[in-house]
């Protein structure tokens, strides 16, 4: 089955919350409040995508970045069933290759994926922090 990975920066709120849902990131996000995933979207600088020959969404890295120096990875998701196949870390790779060398890539791992992410070449950093929402809506 070919996958197309793709910068896609209209991905709907709709296509995310069908995508996301199917993981194990999903109770972390707000997928039941649509408008707010939207707002999400609409202010995540990089979203690159995999979909399958048909189109459907199997995986998504949504990122936070200034373009020349970091990204926070905010999601890396792949869908239950297509796990282990490569798709995360394809996703990985194409967000690096539009970033470019230049902008390291960040982010905080559930602790069932900090494997994965090991596994992909990543080094994990001694601390990290964290200020939570106090509005999980």
């Amino acid at each position: 089955m070919p996958i197309t990975y793709a910068q896609e920066q209209a991905l709907t709120a709709a296509d995310y919350i069908a995508c996301v849902g199917r993981t194990t990131l999903g109770p972390a996000r707000p997928l039941g409040n649509p408008v707010r995933v939207q707002q999400i979207l609409d202010n995540s600088p990089i979203i690159v995508t995999a979909r399958d020959e048909d189109g459907s969404l199997l995986g998504v890295f949504r990122g936070m970045t200034d373009w020349h120096w970091v990204c926070y990875c905010a999601d890396l998701a792949v869908v239950e069933g297509q796990q282990g196949k490569g798709i995360g870390k394809a996703l990985m790779d194409k967000a690096a290759e539009i970033l470019g060398p230049r902008v390291a890539i960040t982010l905080l791992a559930k602790p069932d994926a900090e494997g994965f992410y090991r596994a992909i070449g990543m080094t994990q950093p001694m601390a990290a922090f964290l200020r939570p929402r106090t509005d999980r809506s």
